[in-house]
């Protein structure tokens, strides 16, 4: 009997994942922009300024031409170091960037990718455990979060700062359902709730079904 009951928790599990994988109504986080997370990657080998660093390359697209790239962080500005607030920024992102691994999305728009200095301008983007590149929050919107920069949109490249994703996009464990948002919690509690409490209660009955027939065989009954 106790195998019954294993076997029957198992498809519980498979129905919920299924159901889950198949609810593509559902949207459990903001949207965002498509973004191509690594054209190109390589270590911080120098900070200029909070803005600025040079990475030395170990993949890159055809946008990259040498082998140590400067890198302009897209739609931010951070001040520049002969200003009060400068050497600070600058120390930001030494300390979260330098002898580090960056991947980079490059401009489509400008020429090269490049601005009228000849660096890359990009969105950089921090690397995971295993070598994966995080894709929330990019470094160009920590920066601005950090208060080392400020959000400076340039229309005429190809990124939009509304896309970013942020470290508050995605709310905390602690948070009421509530607090999530009044689309998502009517998706929750008006269709995937139900749906899985319906698959459930099923594959329970059924369980308790085919429990009883078992037992009743075991008496003579």
């Amino acid at each position: 009997m106790i195998s019954i009951w294993i076997r029957r928790a198992n498809c519980v599990s498979i129905i919920l994942l299924l159901l889950l994988s198949s609810a593509g109504s559902l949207t459990l986080f903001p949207s965002t922009a498509l973004a191509s997370l690594d054209e190109a990657y390589g270590i911080v080998t120098n900070v200029v300024d909070g803005d600025t660093f040079d990475v030395t390359i170990e993949k890159g697209d055809r946008k990259v031409a040498y082998s140590v790239e400067r890198i302009r962080l897209a739609d931010v500005d951070s001040p520049e170091m002969d200003r009060e607030r400068g050497p600070g920024a600058r120390d930001f992102t030494f300390a979260v960037l330098m002898n580090k691994r960056v991947y980079l999305d490059i401009d489509d728009f400008s020429a090269n990718g490049r601005d009228s200095y000849g660096r890359l301008i990009c969105l950089a983007y921090l690397t995971g455990v295993y070598g994966q590149p995080i894709t929330a929050p990019n470094f160009n919107r920590l920066l601005v979060d950090s208060g080392h920069a400020r959000l400076d949109n340039f229309t005429n490249n190809e990124f939009d700062p509304q896309n970013w994703r942020s470290a508050q996009t995605f709310p905390s464990a602690t948070e009421p359902l509530q607090s999530l948002g009044q689309d998502l919690q009517k998706n929750l509690t008006e269709d995937l709730l139900p749906r899985l409490q319906e698959s459930a209660e099923k594959e329970l009955d059924k369980a308790a079904k085919e429990g009883w027939d078992w037992l009743k065989g075991q008496i003579g009954i």
